[in-house]
C-alpha cells in the first residue's frame, strides 16, 4: 500500500465518494481507515503494460509482440496480468496509430499540512495525436476494483488540468479501461472513454475537492493511522513552487 500522502489519483477519487461535493475531511479520513490503510495493496504494478501501450500506439508492436514483451519484462509476479491488460488494449491501439509524446509518471503536490506535502500520483504516460485530435491518455488496468463513472471523470479531469497546458492546450482525455467486466471480476474487458462524452470537473472544482482530500489526510495523520513517507521513485514531481504547476 502506498503512503496516504502519495496516492493514485483514482484512489483519491474513490476517497471522495459517489457524491464528491458532499465529501468532508472526516468522510475522507474514515474511508482511508476502512478501505485503504492496511489493505495490503498489490505486489506488482502495470508499468510494463503502460510503457508497452505507448509503443503500441506508435505502431511498434503487433498483438503478439506486445503480449510477449509483457510476459518477459517487469516484476515476475505481475507478468501474466500485464500481458492480459495489453492483450485487451492492442486491438484498439492497432486501429488508432498515433503520434505519441511521452509524459511519464507524475506526482503532483496538491497540498500541505504541518510541513508535510501530499501528492497525487497520475499515471498518464503520454499524449497521443490522431488526425486533428489530441488526447491525454490514462490507462486503467487494475483488476482489484471497477471505478465508477464519477471516479473516472474526476481522475481524468485532474490529469487533463495538469497536462493540457501550453502546446497541449485543447487536448481531450482518454481513459483506456481494461479492468474487470460488470459480469465477472475475473474477466477483463476493454473500453475507451473520452472526455468529450463525460462530465469534466473545472479547475475550481478540482481545487476544492483536493483541499477536502488533503484535510482528510491530515485528520488520518492526526488519528495516527498512517505516517509513512511518500515513495516517489520513478515519478516526475510537480510542485506549487514550480512555474509549470497548473493551479
Amino acid at each position: 500500500m502506498a503512503s496516504i500522502r502519495a496516492m493514485d489519483i483514482l484512489d483519491i477519487a474513490r476517497s471522495l465518494g459517489q457524491r464528491p461535493f458532499q465529501a468532508t475531511p472526516r468522510s475522507v479520513a474514515d474511508w482511508l481507515a476502512s478501505d485503504y490503510i492496511g489493505t495490503g495493496g498489490g505486489s506488482f504494478d502495470y508499468n510494463t503494460a503502460i510503457a508497452t501501450t505507448h509503443d503500441a500506439f506508435r505502431g511498434f508492436h503487433t498483438q503478439r509482440s506486445a503480449v510477449q514483451f509483457c510476459r518477459s519484462h517487469g516484476n515476475p509476479k505481475g507478468r501474466a496480468q500485464n500481458a492480459s491488460a495489453i492483450a485487451a488494449v492492442m486491438p484498439y491501439a492497432l486501429e488508432h496509430k498515433s503520434v505519441c509524446h511521452r509524459i511519464g509518471l507524475t506526482a503532483v503536490a496538491v497540498g500541505r499540512f504541518v510541513g508535510r506535502t501530499v501528492y497525487a500520483k497520475i499515471k498518464a504516460p503520454m499524449m497521443r495525436i490522431e488526425g486533428d485530435e489530441a488526447f491525454i491518455v490514462m490507462p486503467g488496468y487494475r483488476m482489484s476494483f471497477r471505478p465508477t463513472e464519477i471516479e473516472i471523470d474526476f481522475a481524468c479531469s485532474v490529469a487533463l488540468a495538469t497536462f493540457a497546458q501550453d502546446d497541449r492546450n485543447g487536448a481531450d482525455f482518454e481513459y483506456l479501461y481494461a479492468g474487470p467486466s460488470p459480469q465477472s471480476s475475473k474477466v477483463r474487458m476493454f473500453q475507451a472513454i473520452r472526455g468529450r462524452d463525460r462530465y469534466r470537473f473545472s479547475e475550481e472544482q478540482i481545487n476544492r475537492l483536493l483541499d477536502v482530500f488533503v484535510k482528510g489526510v491530515a485528520l488520518a495523520h492526526e488519528d495516527g493511522l498512517d505516517r509513512s513517507s511518500p515513495y516517489l521513485t520513478g515519478y516526475k514531481i510537480i510542485d506549487p513552487s514550480e512555474p509549470m504547476f497548473p493551479w
